[in-house]
């Protein structure tokens, strides 16, 4: 190909318009589709590429193995006795803790909520994060010192010159010593504030739980290994130093005897480039990400750019036929093979470069709202490597997909094309136009059916009754708990506020609560269950009625009864009882004997605390003062509550901010991830779908004029304007049927690996599957619709003289 060649295919271009502007916009609109899916499934794969040696950092997984764990995955976080335990091994090795948690940082007159990120010293060596001012490691070792990202820095001061500079959290300052580089948006350890270990914004209550608790885990262990160094001295250290500990000591003997065989607790070193699509680990957000889901899309995106090219295909093959009097003028000029080939391949080329160029500029365009989409920062998507990749691509894309078209120029015949009778496509060339038209079709119809699977799926697992009503409730949390005599007053302010009927106090919010114990009645085995610290007004307040005996009451009961407990059905199953009936009365202790023993006071209904991906919580509530998290039950207008709220927030707590939700739209959280999913595959069923429609527009008034005489001789015998529909309507109501046979099945067998993570799942049936097909018949309905209508309008005589 020379400057000539494309300099011709510029100008018949030009001269075709509408033609060129179809066929461009449509490879456009599939090109920037799967560059933006293609983006997204680079940026997954990148996480943590910027730390040096990466390959020799671990994170310190745990697994608890008692028989009623929930599920069988692995948890990025350890315990910090853990930690002490790996730099106690003897292995030459740097290790740190990473505990992440919200703080509330007053500048001045605003406050701003930042996370805060507790590190060892040794966090600077393994990952050496950049410097741009001041000395990290002073922020690492004094306990009134922090480390700010750039980004931090400007939002609390307004400019990144902070070093020096002093912030408050509760009322106590705290120096600013050193300023980082932001991180890429691709990082699992994404921080905003760094703390050393010894950090004062820990009170000593808290820093017990976390330095001596084996139990207690709160962020990840970062682990790197010299060269040299070999993992297995380091997992047997964490073993034996947790066998040794107080905490395992503590397990009664059948607790150890269900554990058939297995420590209480596994461990594990996780490499850190497998961090972010570990399989092992359960979980979403931005810190996790599913490789089924991100593989899935990469496909999807493959899928688009193939329809988008077969769409191109299609027309250009017709375009060819249409243009064969010119190609045998071209040959009998003395036009060879060579010729003409580079002439076709130049015409395609152009035409995917400028698709490409247009599709690049639509990604650029779309890039803020697909980010949002995916509730992902692609801050690294345009980059000159994949703008260079995406030009290459299009250059590829224009010679596979001119190719075709090339073969069909160079069989036509001069003689025969010049005479009017080469016009007609070959069998073959109808056989792979048809083919590619059942693919177009099969994607669209597949894409649609998962899509209104997973968006059923993840509405009908957001409306699940949680077992209670949680439209007048709204949560809030304190800086501290109800031991603090401000945090009393606040509560007692809130009562007095009109339009709340009530407030209770618990440990966690009931959407997230994941704390557990193990407790055993009497005469039965110790049992992994979950807990819940709650006030005597929880249950009235949560609107909750008892299923046998009574539930907590404010008027019998107080904070301090430690000898009262309450389970919920799903509880007593565990503990064994009977029925809930049978547990009312009887008592239950830890395992080892310790403690108070605890009596059944009364069995509560189940409420749902985690997603439909979970089976119902076995549950104990335990009186307690331990409680910052407030819930409100409104009984006016929920927005004058907020506010009355707001304005009443600033009196008891001037160094915190406020976050207030609805209770109801807080269990929407858990399945942030499938929602995100069925937006992006409902955005690519649209695309295919309207490539797929446009294409089969195109081709069926290609195959009204190809059938022109056929249907003029029909109408001459008799044939109404029925039989001319069915004619025209026939060769693709058999390829629908082909794509539904392929694309249907696929899409179901998708829908049932979607379906089986959930233990309660959507009555789905085959409605999607059904869906899909008519959406496909009245796509194919409309795109058809228009050349049906003209072909029952040819005029014989003009369409017989030509």
């Amino acid at each position: 190909m020379n400057l000539r060649d494309f300099r011709i295919g510029w100008r018949l271009l030009i001269k075709e318009p509408a033609y060129s502007s179809v066929v461009i916009l449509g490879l456009a609109v599939g090109f920037a589709a799967c560059f933006l899916l293609l983006g997204y499934v680079a940026h997954s794969l990148s996480y943590d590429r910027h730390v040096p040696e990466r390959q020799k950092i671990y994170r310190l997984m745990q697994h608890w193995n008692h028989p009623t764990a929930s599920s069988g995955h692995w948890s990025p976080q350890s315990s910090l006795p853990a930690r002490d335990a790996v730099t106690q091994s003897g292995v030459p090795l740097l290790a740190s803790t990473f505990i992440d948690r919200t703080i509330d940082v007053r500048v001045g007159n605003r406050v701003q909520t930042v996370s805060l990120t507790v590190v060892d010293p040794a966090f600077e060596q393994i990952f050496r994060p950049p410097v741009v001012a001041g000395k990290l490691a002073d922020a690492l070792s004094s306990p009134d010192a922090f480390a700010l990202t750039r980004e931090t820095a400007i939002k609390l001061f307004g400019s990144a010159d902070a070093v020096g500079k002093t912030v408050q959290v509760a009322g106590q300052p705290y120096r600013i010593a050193a300023v980082l580089e932001n991180q890429p948006a691709a990082t699992t350890l994404p921080y905003a504030i760094l703390a050393g270990i010894r950090t004062s914004v820990w009170n000593e209550e808290y820093r017990r739980l976390v330095t001596t608790n084996w139990g207690s885990s709160h962020g990840p262990v970062y682990v790197k290994l010299s060269s040299s160094a070999d993992a297995q001295p380091v997992l047997d250290a964490v073993r034996r130093a947790m066998l040794a500990s107080s905490f395992y000591q503590r397990q009664a003997p059948d607790q150890i005897a269900a554990l058939n065989g297995q420590d209480m607790i596994s461990f594990r070193l996780g490499p850190l480039p497998e961090a972010y699509l570990d399989p092992s680990v359960e979980g979403g957000g931005k810190l996790h990400g599913d490789r089924k889901t991100i593989f899935g899309l990469a496909a999807v995106a493959a899928l688009i750019l193939v329809l988008a090219a077969t769409n191109y295909v299609n027309l250009a093959t017709v375009r060819t036929l249409r243009r064969q009097r010119e190609i045998a003028v071209r040959k009998v000029l003395g036009a060879g093979a060579g010729a003409v080939s580079r002439q076709f391949l130049a015409e395609s080329v152009l035409v995917c470069l400028i698709a490409t160029l247009i599709g690049l500029l639509l990604a650029w365009l779309l890039l803020p709202v697909f980010s949002s989409l995916v509730q992902r920062e692609m801050d690294r998507v345009f980059t000159p490597l994949s703008v260079g990749l995406s030009l290459l691509v299009g250059v590829l894309l224009g010679l596979l997909s001119g190719a075709y078209p090339t073969f069909s120029a160079l069989k036509v015949l001069p003689t025969a094309a010049l005479q009017g009778r080469g016009n007609s496509e070959t069998a073959g060339g109808l056989r792979l136009r048809r083919v590619l038209t059942v693919l177009q079709f099969a994607t669209a119809m597949g894409l649609t059916g998962m899509t209104l699977a997973v968006a059923w799926q993840t509405r009908h697992a957001s409306s699940l009754d949680p077992g209670f009503d949680p439209e007048p409730l709204l949560v809030l949390t304190a800086s501290d708990d109800m031991r603090n005599a401000n945090v009393r007053a606040f509560r007692d302010a809130l009562l007095r506020v009109q339009g709340v009927s009530g407030v209770a106090e618990s440990d966690a919010p009931v959407t997230v609560n994941r704390n557990s114990t193990a407790l055993r009645r009497d005469g039965g085995e110790a049992v992994e269950i979950s807990t819940l610290y709650v006030s005597p007004e929880f249950f009235g307040v949560y609107g909750l009625k008892q299923v046998a005996g009574r539930l907590y009451d404010p008027t019998r009961d107080k904070v301090e009864d430690e000898d009262k407990i309450v389970v919920n059905e799903a509880g007593a199953r565990r503990f064994g009882f009977a029925s809930s009936q049978d547990a009312v009365g009887k008592y239950v202790r830890n395992p080892d004997g310790s403690g108070t023993a605890m009596q059944v006071i009364g069995v509560a209904p189940d409420i749902r605390h985690r997603s439909a991906r979970e089976a119902m919580q076995p549950t104990v509530y335990f009186l307690e003062s331990r409680t910052p998290v407030f819930t409100v039950r409104t009984s006016g207008s929920q927005e004058a509550v907020k506010r009355a709220i707001e304005e009443l927030w600033p009196r008891y707590f001037p160094n915190d901010v406020l976050d207030i939700q609805r209770a109801a739209g807080m269990f929407a959280l858990n399945y942030a991830d499938d929602l995100r999913l069925a937006k992006l595959l409902g955005a690519s069923s649209v695309i295919a779908t309207a490539i797929a429609a446009f294409g089969i527009y195109v081709l069926a008034a290609y195959s009204v004029q190809r059938k022109a005489r056929e249907i003029v001789l029909r109408k001459l015998y008799g044939a109404g304007n029925g039989a001319v529909g069915r004619l025209v309507g026939k060769e693709f109501a058999a390829l629908l049927a082909v794509g539904a046979l392929i694309g249907l099945p696929a899409a179901w067998l998708a829908i049932e690996r979607y379906l089986a993570g959930f233990t309660e799942r959507a009555p789905i049936g085959v409605w999607t599957i059904a869906t899909a097909l008519l959406v496909a018949c009245l796509v194919a309905l409309g795109s058809t619709a228009r050349h049906a209508l003209a072909a029952m309008r040819i005029r014989p005589a003009l369409a017989l003289r030509e």
